[in-house]
């Protein structure tokens, strides 16, 4: 057991940096180039894939260029891009970093300067309506939450929520002119649209509050269909006489868009409708307070390119091209997983000023804007690293959960969408010590032929003949066996041998790994499931024609399942080995975590030991993993999947990756900490560095503090009989600098 709590504590030191704030991981963002199939390489190849976005304009680093961000609901995902500012031109860079310098945002943002400074504020959503956070930027991003918890709104005699729900993507503009911002958004049963005035410039002269009052239930003089995207003109509502039954349908959800598209300075209204593709546009022939639509279609933004997504479009607006005009920006607000435009699922159309017509006309430029850019798999991204040409390069094969196939409305469940799966290849194209990646096919192995959805491929011998044959998941819990039957350094020919391996079953979203588990010379095959737990199985031999027992569907003890948020886990093993030949487990998860399991090895029959998650990688939902040394400097890099269908890359910088000799617990030179491991109490002693007095702390392998003293004596007595048995660090600060040390408790 000791020498297991020491490869857990050395194990979980080389996955984590640490510093003053708190861990960081040694796995560093970084990029390689990829080319697509023509050969052009990808500007962010890396960034993550999209799925269903927003979009908004926002000086990001301080430059007075507005820069663009995108927010994809499904993983809550900020994606950065640095606008390089060539006038007439679309030229971003990705920058991950500034993602960090943003608020929390939660199914949906808008950005817009409220207060008239220039800066674009944060909306977004909050349990109950919405949440604001102003801009104070200067130097650098800086924001400050201004609504607590959420926007108010006189509505009658009674200041309450403006009711906006995760499903709603509510309009914020100055629909009177006054110069500040007011909001439209559907009543809480859907139908009609209220108004939301601010009366910011009437009670103090300027824009810079929030102060609204609840102005008219019926804007616009519309109403929208309960069942459908109808939209009736000329009608309203007496609430006073509406009675509603339990048995009546509510309101499932509506996007918003308002914009002055004719330029006649009052403002239109744009809608898109849950499980509807159309974008319906409603022409204001009122005035600025009092507003009627009279006229609409579904030709929106033109005849010629219609928007037309599977399901509820959502209309953003941001100057890409930097001519001075906003351009438009459509993309799904589903938040199902299950209605996605996949890798098609991002609409621009550019603005013009059209004065022959006395509007704006927007011309559609492509539908996969930024996606084009990037790997982007559709939904679901799950990489495996192998040579399959047996060149001494590790290729990249990468499944998803497929690409949308066909959408239609069941009379009983609403919209229903058929997703097709498949495996891309992308060759390494580059040498040992620079990778470079090209696309060579996204249906690899023919594998849409097969209709499967969530194809997880892994890849190992199999059958004892020097080769690797590829072994592949998918959402029904089966295995699908490929053999290689090309010779040992031969490119791998891959012959399809049985649909459904050893009718092995693990109920849904078959997430395996090949790996020799037990180290008897045998291949076995450990899976995940959507259930958050991992299947062992056990080959028995013979090499040559493996078969295989079930030995536990609660491999270690392990559960990525997030009991508060969820009911599955969507658990995906990778076990590694470094150089001594220790094994460590990575396991990807539903809501994107990278979760870290030592103590494995002769310890298959109990528990692993957990060692929390890798700290700042966090991709997005449903989160995979694949670790290969691509730059030969004998440090694993990382690929990370998620479900928008992207990947992230990082290289692997940490001196002792995965593991080092076992020297029992080194402490620096100098720091003693003793007894190490411990029950109750550890002293701490640093003698060697002459120190008599200083600061004291120490954290958890996830970074929370456990313990924080000013100004003790040392030697120093720690009680730790109250920690929970896991990995610290424990830190003294001193004048000169840090003093590392680490330790254990145990039970």
């Amino acid at each position: 057991m000791k020498s297991r709590l020491f490869f857990l504590l050395i194990f979980g030191y080389s996955i984590l940096g640490y510093s003053q704030s708190g861990p960081l991981s040694i796995f560093n963002p970084s990029q390689v180039p990829v080319l697509n199939l023509n050969g052009d390489t990808l500007e962010y190849p890396f960034a993550g894939g999209l799925n269903n976005c927003q979009f908004g304009s926002i000086d990001l680093n301080m430059d007075n260029i507005k820069d663009l961000i995108v927010f994809d609901r499904h993983g809550n995902r900020v994606l950065p891009f640095i606008n390089n500012n060539i006038p007439g031109t679309i030229s971003y860079s990705y920058r991950p970093e500034f993602a960090s310098e943003l608020p929390a945002i939660s199914q949906w943002i808008e950005l817009l300067d409220y207060n008239g400074d220039g800066k674009e504020d944060i909306f977004t959503y909050t349990t109950g309506g919405i949440k604001v956070f102003r801009n104070e930027s200067s130097t650098s991003l800086k924001f400050r939450q201004v609504s607590f918890p959420y926007l108010l709104s006189m509505q009658g005699s009674t200041l309450t929520n403006i009711l906006v729900t995760y499903a709603d993507y509510p309009a914020i503009v100055d629909v009177d002119g006054d110069g500040d911002m007011d909001i439209l958004t559907f009543w809480g049963l859907g139908s009609f649209v209220e108004w939301h005035k601010n009366m910011s410039e009437e009670y103090y002269g300027n824009a810079d509050s929030l102060v609204f009052v609840k102005s008219s239930t019926c804007w616009g003089r519309f109403a929208e269909g309960i069942e459908s995207n109808e939209i009736k003109l000329d009608t309203c509502i007496d609430f006073g006489q509406k009675t509603l039954k339990d048995s009546d349908p509510k309101h499932t959800g509506s996007t918003l868009f308002a914009n002055d598209f004719n330029q006649d300075g009052i403002i239109d209204m744009a809608i898109g409708d849950v499980d509807f593709p159309e974008v319906i546009e409603l022409t204001n022939s009122g005035s600025q307070d009092t507003a009627i639509m009279t006229a609409q279609t579904t030709n929106f933004p033109g005849t010629e390119h219609p928007v037309y997504l599977t399901s509820f479009p959502a209309i953003c607006s941001a100057d890409v091209d930097n001519d001075g005009i906003k351009d438009l920006l459509v993309s799904s607000f589903d938040p199902s997983l299950v209605r996605s435009q996949s890798d098609h699922s991002s609409w621009l159309y550019l603005a013009s000023a059209d004065k022959t017509m006395n509007g704006l006309s927007f011309q559609f430029l492509q539908d996969d804007f930024l996606q084009d850019q990037m790997i982007d798999m559709g939904s679901g991204a799950y990489p495996l690293f192998f040579d399959f040409d047996a060149d001494g390069l590790q290729d990249l094969v990468i499944g998803n959960y497929g690409q949308l196939d066909s959408s239609w409305i069941d009379p009983t469940y609403g919209l229903q969408c058929s997703y097709i799966s498949t495996l891309a290849l992308f060759r390494n194209v580059g040498t040992a010590e620079k990778p470079a990646f090209q696309l060579i096919t996204r249906d690899y192995l023919g594998l849409s032929s097969l209709g499967m959805q969530s194809l997880v491929p892994c890849a190992g011998d199999l059958d004892g003949d020097g080769d690797t044959d590829l072994l592949i998941g998918n959402s029904k819990g089966k295995l699908v066996y490929f053999e290689n039957t090309a010779n040992a350094g031969a490119p791998a020919n891959f012959v399809m041998k049985d649909p459904a391996f050893k009718q092995i079953d693990v109920g849904d979203f078959a997430a395996p790994q090949l790996i020799d588990l037990d180290k008897d010379g045998l291949t076995d095959i450990v899976c995940g499931r959507r259930d958050g737990q991992l299947s062992y199985y056990r080959n028995t031999g013979p090499q040559s024609n493996p078969e295989f027992e079930i030995v536990t569907d609660s491999l270690g003890g392990v559960d990525v399942t997030n009991t508060a948020l969820s009911y599955f886990g969507y658990s995906v093993p990778y076990f590694y080995r470094g150089k001594d030949q220790r094994t460590a487990l990575l396991v990807g998860s539903e809501f994107g975590e990278i979760f870290l399991y030592a103590a494995i090895d002769g310890n298959l029959d109990g528990k692993f030991l957990a060692e929390g998650t890798i700290a700042g990688i966090n991709p997005g939902w449903r989160s995979s993993v694949a670790l290969a040394d691509l730059d030969s400097d004998h440090f694993p890099d990382m690929m990370v999947g998620n479900y928008s269908g992207g990947l992230n890359y990082y290289r692997g910088t940490e001196e002792t990756p995965f593991g080092i000799a076992d020297e029992g617990l080194s402490a620096p030179p100098g720091m003693e900490l003793s007894p190490n491991p411990s029950t109750k109490k550890v002293l701490i002693n640093l003698s060697a560095y002459e120190i008599g007095r200083a600061d004291l702390r120490a954290m958890q392998v996830d970074g929370k503090q456990v313990a924080q003293l000013k100004d003790i004596q040392f030697p120093y007595v720690l009680d730790i009989s109250k920690y929970k048995t896991g990995f610290y660090l424990v830190q003294v600060l001193t004048g000169k600098g840090i003093i590392t040390g680490k330790m254990i408790k145990v039970n």
